[in-house]
């Protein structure tokens, strides 16, 4: 039995692309352009200083209406436990992730970082760094109001500058690498010009 001379190539011969398909690992490389991968780095790594930074400055002080000293001066790593500084730390480790390697899911993670921190800054520490009530000073109540500090505008600084960071290495970074594909294998036929 023997089989027409098209079928032999058409049917059993195999061109090995299923296999270099299945040696292929992991999505396709994404290539950030050189001017917004040094933007990214810079900027991430500033937002964690400042994050950091923001850890040892003071966050409040309180003040009575009869002096002007302070009653009661408190610092970020006071009032929220270093909350600030294993989000720096990450926000480290992803820039440098994002720029080395491209990668859209690390981007994300910064501005996920970002919300976190600008939400302990709003909703944490905010709301204490504005409270005004009474406080008994002498054996005499007075009227106290809280001040914000420079910790809280570098914590908030620092937050909105990591969700920046994430944007702009989004938008600005180029689309996805395409994988190289090689063209088919000539079959038998092609080579011999039927």
């Amino acid at each position: 039995m023997n089989s027409t001379p098209e079928a032999k190539p058409k049917y059993s011969r195999d061109t090995g692309d299923s296999r270099r398909l299945t040696r292929r690992r992991g999505a396709p490389r994404r290539q950030l352009p050189l001017a917004v991968r040094f933007a990214v780095l810079a900027s991430g790594f500033l937002a964690a200083g400042l994050l950091i930074a923001a850890e040892f400055a003071q966050l409040y002080s309180v003040h009575t209406s009869s002096t002007r000293a302070a009653l009661q001066t408190v610092t970020v790593h006071a009032h929220n436990a270093f909350a600030m500084v294993p989000i720096a730390v990450l926000a480290v480790a992803l820039t440098w992730g994002a720029t080395r390697d491209g990668s859209p899911p690390a981007l994300l993670a910064i501005g996920l970082l970002g919300v976190i921190a600008l939400l302990i800054a709003l909703v944490g520490d905010l709301p204490d760094a504005q409270a005004s009530g009474i406080v008994l000073r002498g054996g005499n109540y007075e009227a106290a109001s809280s001040s914000p500090s420079l910790g809280l505008y570098l914590e908030t600084l620092g937050a909105v500058l990591l969700m920046i960071t994430a944007g702009a290495g989004l938008l600005l970074g180029g689309p996805a690498a395409r994988p190289r594909t090689r063209s088919a294998e000539p079959s038998a036929e092609q080579l011999s010009g039927s």
